[in-house]
């Protein structure tokens, strides 16, 4: 691994004091049979972990398990995270810049890069493009949020000014809001962008068609800035649960596929197939709903905002609310159970927000399991007045957690309302877009590249307000001081410091619940060659090419 933050390439590499905050857990696996015969033809063919519901960056995670892939193949990124060097490294930037205290990143363009509508990729089209997350309360904005100033001083260049230090801004260029729009289609394609986004990316592919749930087809981009794309087509499917999708790859109806199943990732281990790994904290948990206020927007979200003014707050009448009920939740969730019901007794099961497993670790140890402690925390709660209802959420890709937290609960004295088996955009949408939950299966996957991403996102009370995050909208503001060092430590042990003083309030307040660490697995064929990884376990297809 480095030893400092490193951005730029040939034509403009930096080196400053931080190696901890761009250093991802990611092992990138066996790869593929060198000896073989490439082709330049081809359809690759990748099976993804959930259904593709847009294709506008503004509308979608842009994650590994939430439509990352196509989108870094249609708009490319601005910044790559390479897994092997532990370095960012420029993709359509030149170089990246940091200045001493990490409030100031000055960003350099490559020359010459067009978008697939003939527009040029410029720093007008970067600075229009990031704001548009901010516009739309996009579900990566908090990564935005943090610039006050953007300067253009001209058509390459792109001055980043940030309303506090942070040290992992690269982690923001390298993730969905670098991903760059072309501001000629927003404007021509309206709301039809994220159906049909004919032009609007530089990546390497363009689309060929798009069916919301079902598929992704793209075409090679044959004016890619960067050189011959290798692979005549690609093409995303949802083909499932995990074991569903590893049957896929088993068949050879897919080439590529992401998982998180821990069965599934387990069948794949013991079958020795190759592919990349990346290792984080709370990639799965049960998150609980702290007393998010709603704040209406063009009547969204719908139903409690229909009708009302913009500004309408709307506050939660969540049982979780209450922190005794939170820690009821916690003492009732026995992960042995939960390990052999839901992953098969191969989950990397940890309630600790940081893992064992993490660089950050530091021995704070999370909620435990205590039954009695959860009936007489429960009964607490029913004294003061509330029924003892609850409601739980989850999806189709983890089947069998609902049930098996609804059981757990009941035997606490929760009354539980499950609403199950959904798509996973559904339940994602009662967490981050309607806010209309108590407790769900959910993921904040704090990788130790940036860990305060997430830690920032998911714990920053004034995300509360703002609605660019903080989805279980927990208020500490020692929680906030905390991120706030973190983000300006200048060396590993400071960093360490701040998210173990998160890690404590954590396991105290618990705002929600970690239950995994498991890693997301990308399994890949052997003909598969040419694929690179970037933050957030999403692959690049640049250079991607199948052997015969």
């Amino acid at each position: 691994m480095s030893s400092g933050y490193r951005a730029g390439g040939k034509r403009g590499r930096v080196t400053a004091a931080l190696a901890a905050s761009v250093l991802i857990a990611a092992t990138l696996v066996a790869c593929s049979n060198d000896e073989s015969t490439s082709t330049t033809d081809g359809t690759l063919t990748m099976a993804t972990w959930s259904a593709t519901t847009s294709l506008d960056p503004t509308e979608v995670a842009g994650t590994g398990n939430s439509s990352g892939h196509e989108l870094s193949a249609l708009y490319d990124t601005i910044m790559r995270y390479n897994a092997e060097t532990g370095e960012y490294e420029p993709q359509t930037a030149e170089s990246l810049t940091p200045n001493e205290d990490f409030t100031q990143w000055t960003l350099k363009l490559r020359p010459g890069i067009k978008f697939a509508d003939g527009t040029d990729y410029n720093a007008h089209a970067v600075v229009a493009s990031m704001k548009r997350h901010v516009e739309k309360r996009s579900r990566t904005s908090s990564l935005i949020t943090p610039i006050t100033d953007y300067q253009t001083p001209d058509d390459l260049t792109v001055i980043f000014t940030l309303a506090f230090p942070w040290n992992g801004f690269p982690f923001a260029l390298a993730s969905t809001p670098g991903m760059i729009v072309s501001p000629t289609a927003v404007e021509k394609l309206g709301d039809d962008l994220g159906l049909n986004p004919v032009g609007a990316g530089a990546g390497p592919f363009v689309i060929e068609s798009f069916r919301p749930n079902e598929s992704v087809t793209m075409t090679r981009n044959p004016n890619y800035w960067g050189g011959p794309v290798k692979l005549e087509r690609l093409r995303f499917i949802f083909a499932g649960t995990g074991p569903q999708t590893y049957e896929a790859f088993r068949a050879g109806t897919v080439d590529v596929a992401f998982l998180r199943d821990a069965a599934a990732i387990a069948d794949a281990q013991a079958d020795g197939v190759s592919g990349f790994v990346q290792h984080s904290s709370a990639n799965d948990t049960l998150i609980m709903n702290n007393g998010i206020t709603v704040v209406c927007q063009g009547g969204e979200p719908a139903p409690k905002c229909t009708d009302q003014p913009d500004g309408t707050e709307i506050p939660s009448t969540s049982p979780t609310r209450d922190v005794r009920v939170r820690q009821a939740v916690a003492a009732a969730i026995d992960l042995e159970t939960l390990n052999q019901r839901v992953y098969g007794g191969h989950g990397v099961m940890t309630t600790d927000l940081i893992a064992p497993q993490s660089r950050w670790y530091a021995g704070v140890s999370g909620p435990k399991y205590d039954i009695e402690k959860a009936r007489e925390l429960v009964a607490q709660a029913k004294a003061d007045g509330w029924d003892g209802t609850i409601r739980v959420s989850c999806h189709t890709g983890l089947p069998t957690w609902g049930t098996a937290v609804k059981g757990m609960l009941e035997a606490a004295g929760f009354e539980v309302k499950l609403t199950d088996q959904q798509e996973i955009a559904a339940n994602t949408s009662a967490v981050i877009v309607r806010k209309d939950y108590d407790i769900a299966c959910f993921g904040s996957t704090i990788v130790d590249a940036e860990p305060f991403f997430a830690l920032n996102r998911d714990f920053n009370s004034e995300f509360v307000k703002t609605g660019g995050g903080n989805y279980s909208g927990y208020i500490n503001p020692e929680v906030d001081a905390a991120i706030a060092e973190g983000r300006a430590a200048k060396d590993e042990a400071g960093i360490k410091a701040a998210i173990t003083k998160i890690a404590e309030a954590y396991s105290r307040d618990v705002p929600w619940l970690a239950l995994t660490a498991q890693p997301e697995t990308i399994i890949v064929a052997d003909h598969v060659k040419g694929l690179k990884l970037n933050a957030n376990t999403v692959l690049m297809f640049h250079e991607a090419e199948l052997s015969s």
